[in-house]
């Protein structure tokens, strides 16, 4: 059997001007996985990520601190459904307020309003601008999974992913015939910097962890 290790990146900057990058803690997190893996003598065949910037941080960071070999690759399919911007316009369209905090809204409202908008796109209530719907988005995940257990030269091999909550929460459905009512179930329990792992070989597959962040320590841990 062969093993797909899912991370999400570290946390990345929300409510600042840009979302698109590591907050500190989000490198210390990184970071302190690959300490981890190094550690445990995890040893990828190959490296994959996403092609945001908080994704490819959070591979080279993993990648640096480990000591791996392994090839790193940039996938497209491993991008999320929205960018924190985009959420953030389509939240004030639907929900009909301002997503700053500096007018005012606490961190906390703006987060519940997030939330609500991202439930709501997954049950098809809103679109995003520019961007696939729940169906298209888990499609195009399955499909680069289905890519990646149907390589000839797949068997024995550790492939380690670094993306996003979404994609995660995509694949698992998918994985577990799940309905998109369950997606935004996944999405708001996945922490930053965390492991998810799916035993595979052609043509079969299992899920074998989810969420898993015992590799962090406790003020390590974050969800946004």
């Amino acid at each position: 059997m062969s093993k797909l290790i899912l991370m999400r990146h570290g946390q990345a900057s929300f409510g600042s001007d840009r979302y698109d990058c590591l907050s500190e803690l989000g490198c210390v997190q990184a970071r302190a996985t690959g300490r981890w893996m190094r550690g445990s003598a995890i040893q990828p065949t190959l490296i994959v990520h996403g092609p945001r910037q908080r994704q490819f941080e959070t591979a080279c960071m993993l990648k640096e601190q480990g000591g791996f070999y392994a090839p790193m690759q940039q996938q497209a399919e491993l991008d999320e459904f929205a960018e924190g911007e985009e959420i953030f316009k389509a939240a004030e369209l639907f929900l009909g307020r301002s997503m700053r905090q500096v007018d005012g809204r606490s961190r906390l409202d703006v987060l519940r309003d997030y939330d609500v908008t991202c439930k709501a796109w997954s049950l098809g209530e809103i679109q995003i601008e520019g961007r696939s719907t729940i169906n298209e988005f888990r499609g195009q995940v399955r499909q680069w999974f289905d890519n990646l257990i149907d390589q000839p030269d797949s068997a024995g091999q550790q492939v380690f992913a670094v993306t996003s909550a979404g994609v995660i929460s995509a694949l698992i459905c998918e994985v577990l015939d799940l309905p998109n009512s369950k997606w935004h179930s996944l999405l708001r329990v996945i922490g930053n910097a965390s492991l998810t792992e799916l035993l595979f070989s052609k043509g079969r597959y299992s899920l074998s962890s989810f969420n898993g962040l015992a590799h962090l320590p406790s003020n390590l841990n974050s969800s946004m």
